[in-house]
């Protein structure tokens, strides 16, 4: 239960991000990037998406936890995650759209259209996005607390 919670608050912290970050640019004058499938927001976001994340992120961050980040603790921590975050995040999003998306339904789930890459499939900014990943981190590390405390007791 507490890992569906889990997923399901870091899944809303990560949609507010993208929907409050991709309007304030947009308001500016910079369409950052526009989903096509199931698009909403002004094509800022779409609930497929939505999905992606709800899955994704708190399962993937556990097994990098569980596997590297629990060595570190405190700030080596929080910049091994980063790091993760920014490099699987973009890697992923490309995998997705064009294996998924564009392969089975000849339609991208979205394109980026400042400093694309692969296609529109990412951009060069995209590390920067998926560093706002790290928000989801105290609040799943509230939820799952005990979890992961035993797999840190349990490497060491």
């Amino acid at each position: 239960m507490r890992l569906a919670l889990a997923c399901v608050v870091a899944g809303s912290a990560w949609i507010a991000m993208e929907v409050g970050g991709g309007l304030a640019f947009l308001y500016g004058g910079v369409r950052l990037w526009r989903y096509h499938t199931v698009p909403i927001v002004d094509a800022i976001t779409s609930p497929v998406v939505w999905i992606f994340a709800v899955t994704l992120i708190v399962p993937l961050s556990l097994v990098y936890d569980r596997h590297v980040a629990t060595r570190w603790h405190g700030a080596r921590r929080l910049a091994a995650r980063l790091v993760f975050l920014m490099t699987v995040g973009p890697f992923l999003e490309v995998v997705i759209n064009r294996a998924l998306f564009i392969a089975w339904f000849s339609q991208p789930l979205y394109e980026y259209t400042v400093l694309p890459t692969f296609g529109g499939s990412g951009s060069w900014l995209s590390p920067l996005y998926y560093a706002t990943l790290i928000i989801h981190v105290p609040i799943t590390d509230r939820l799952l607390g005990t979890a992961i405390r035993r797999a840190a007791r349990a490497r060491s």
